[in-house]
């Protein structure tokens, strides 16, 4: 099963040896299980999917530790950098004020009174689905307009800045 998923053969043994280890550490006896085949076969996806996320999570740390050492910009910094600009929050009310009304109504409750989706649902009397669907089209919209104008610009800053 590793190695249809990819992984390589010294990895795969090493995986396999573990699982079992893992079982008899945890005394799992066989006349407790009704299905041996599939409780093997399931367990050994789950160890499968939970290597994979430790590797993604260990990736992902050396790339912060890499961009730590660079030049890239935090969000407190780029934050800091906005608000001083008076001509990019005038460029994000105006984006923020041409987008449809419905967004702008979800957005305005979710990220300025920082209400929850449930309750933006009991006060607008909307779907939750319509909520999250209102906040991610204005935030696509809001990232294709203040792209173009202040390119490089995350939008995270720019929702963090109130606009009223």
């Amino acid at each position: 099963m590793a190695l249809r998923l990819g992984y390589a053969h010294d990895i795969s043994a090493d995986l396999v040896n573990h699982f079992f280890l893992d079982l008899l550490e945890k005394g799992v006896e066989c006349k407790d299980i009704r299905n041996p085949q599939a409780y093997l076969s399931i367990a050994f996806r789950r160890k499968l999917i939970n290597h994979y996320h430790k590797s993604q999570k260990q990736k992902y740390a050396e790339a912060l530790s890499v961009n730590e050492d660079s030049t890239i910009p935090s969000i407190a910094s780029e934050i800091e950098l906005i608000e001083s600009n008076d001509e990019l929050i005038q460029k994000l009310r105006s984006a923020f004020k041409r987008l449809p009304a419905r967004c702008r109504r979800v957005m305005y409750q979710k990220f300025y009174l920082g209400l929850t989706t449930e309750q933006i649902v009991a006060k607008t009397g909307l779907s939750s689905r319509s909520v999250y669907n209102n906040i991610s089209e204005g935030i696509k919209l809001l990232r294709r307009e203040m792209g173009r104008q202040v390119p490089g610009v995350h939008i995270a800053a720019l929702l963090s800045i109130a606009l009223f």
